[in-house]
């Protein structure tokens, strides 16, 4: 099956989901009515991360307000919406800061255990919809085969024990592109991403981006 029609098929289950259950057309921050999801106040208040002082791991915005209420509309109430929005935001930055068409996309998994918990990996379900708008292909790469505590509960020191060997490289991936995209959506000591770029390099990706929604702080 061809990627061009990948990609129409692709398109036609997106509207017949759009049909079934359209985006709202109000802000689901402030209530303002005809917008499609956020509007231009609640999106301008969101305290981005300049260049200047961004790191290794780069985060679009700081974990609060508009920010933060969309992720976790997101991840712990299953608003779709609110993940279309937190999407589309990473994709504006990965458009103006990086050259994507030379770049795969994958994510942060979840233990087997936690995504049937919760019902599906917030952070696939963007890295998917930026594969999708930007035409850019997506991979599971990584695989996380230890159960590990919540890291938001623990201290520094205990997120990078906590983390330490949880994630392996797929088994049987073959990937030629040395370039690649890490989505995560919070970013605090960054345990997580660090021992996710361990393997990555491992793996020879030689230029690996490791891009999150927000940056947060214990």
């Amino acid at each position: 099956m061809g990627k061009a029609f990948k990609r129409s098929i692709i398109k036609l289950w997106e509207a017949l989901i759009e049909v079934i259950y359209p985006r709202e057309n109000y802000c689901i921050i402030c209530k303002e009515e005809d917008c499609f999801g956020i509007c231009n106040t609640c999106k301008k208040n969101i305290r981005l991360i300049g260049e200047a002082y961004q790191e290794e791991i780069i985060s679009y915005g700081y974990y609060g307000g508009v920010l933060k209420e969309l992720i976790l509309k997101f991840k712990y109430k299953d608003n779709f919406t609110a993940g279309d929005i937190l999407a589309e935001i990473l994709e504006e930055y990965i458009i103006k800061n990086f050259n994507y068409k030379e770049y795969i996309i994958t994510y942060i998994p979840l233990s087997k255990k936690s995504e049937k918990i919760r019902g599906f990996n917030q952070c696939k379900y963007i890295a998917e919809k930026i594969s999708r708008d930007l035409s850019i292909e997506v991979f599971e790469v990584l695989i996380k085969t230890k159960e590990t505590k919540e890291q938001k509960k623990l201290k520094k020191d205990e997120r990078f024990e906590n983390i330490k060997d949880a994630f392996e490289i797929k088994k049987g991936l073959k990937i030629k592109n040395p370039k690649i995209i890490l989505i995560d959506d919070v970013t605090t000591t960054g345990a997580t991403l660090k021992e996710a770029y361990k393997l990555l390099k491992k793996f020879n990706f030689n230029d690996i981006k490791l891009l999150t929604l927000a940056k947060s702080h214990i």
